[in-house]
């Protein structure tokens, strides 16, 4: 019988290719994302060059009992993997930016992916097997002044991780934590609008890699992915410098971003 995968900020970024990957080794898909034109679009493409059955969910997932509204629609169907990819973020000072973006925020990144694993893992751990890949950032390792929010909500989410993969240990269920560093999609777009290529350079991943990179994690039943060896040595920087220097290092890298900017405070469509 063929698996089935639900995905979340399916419609672009990492959760699009990391779909595609799912779509290629045949799994039924569940897509879920805001944008329902890009899903309905994904759902006729997928639908012509693979042989899964594709079900989409438009909703907003940071609002309130969003994971509800989305398990009442899968309830009855047996879910093998839950990938946990949409996100968003707010750059600026903690004092200047808009607290209904940064609660719809908090929300998504803290409530809404809680919940919605909550519930997918009561079905996984009956039927004694199952993946959870919970998209993360190498953000995660460190304070992140002019982020503060979106920096915080990512560690949270890797500790989260963390803490339950370790829970679910012998039950046939594994999690797995995806920490990218900067990666070229959306999200790089909008920081950078003035130039096509993306003036934030350094360090940059390819999208597919990075995904594929979470997928085979994912596979092995890796706890936590960090890919490339210079996000690896920055996710341990924390371990060689005081966290107060560390903090200092990413107050600089943020507000050189800044500088790429406009806009006096930047609503992240697509995070990593």
């Amino acid at each position: 019988m063929q698996q089935t995968a639900v995905v979340t900020g399916a419609a672009s970024g990492l959760g699009y290719e990391l779909m595609l990957l799912l779509a290629k080794d045949n799994y039924n898909l569940v897509l879920i994302d805001i944008d329902e034109v890009k899903l309905e679009l994904i759902q006729s493409e997928l639908k012509k060059n693979h042989s899964c059955n594709v079900n989409i969910i438009p909703v907003d997932l940071s609002e309130n009992n969003s994971a509800e509204t989305v398990f009442t629609a899968i309830r009855n169907i047996k879910i093998d993997v839950l990938v946990n990819c949409a996100g968003f973020g707010v750059y600026g000072s903690f004092i200047n930016t808009n607290w209904k973006q940064e609660s719809s925020m908090l929300n998504l990144h803290i409530i809404t992916i809680t919940h919605l694993t909550k519930l997918v893992l009561q079905g996984m751990i009956k039927q004694n097997q199952g993946k959870v890949l919970n998209v993360s950032s190498i953000a995660a390792f460190q304070p992140g002044p002019m982020m503060a929010l979106y920096y915080a909500s990512k560690s949270y989410l890797l500790s989260f991780s963390e803490a339950i993969a370790n829970e679910l240990k012998d039950t046939g269920v594994s999690v797995t934590v995806l920490c990218p560093g900067p990666t070229k999609t959306c999200f790089q777009e909008v920081v950078s609008s003035t130039s096509s290529e993306n003036k934030i350079g350094f360090n940059m991943a390819c999208p597919k890699a990075v995904a594929a990179y979470g997928y085979k994690a994912m596979l092995k039943g890796q706890v936590v992915a960090i890919p490339g060896v210079l996000n690896k040595i920055l996710a341990n920087l924390p371990r060689f410098l005081t966290r107060n220097r560390t903090t200092s290092i990413v107050r600089k890298i943020q507000e050189k971003n800044r500088e790429k900017t406009s806009n006096t405070e930047v609503l992240i469509n697509e995070v990593l």
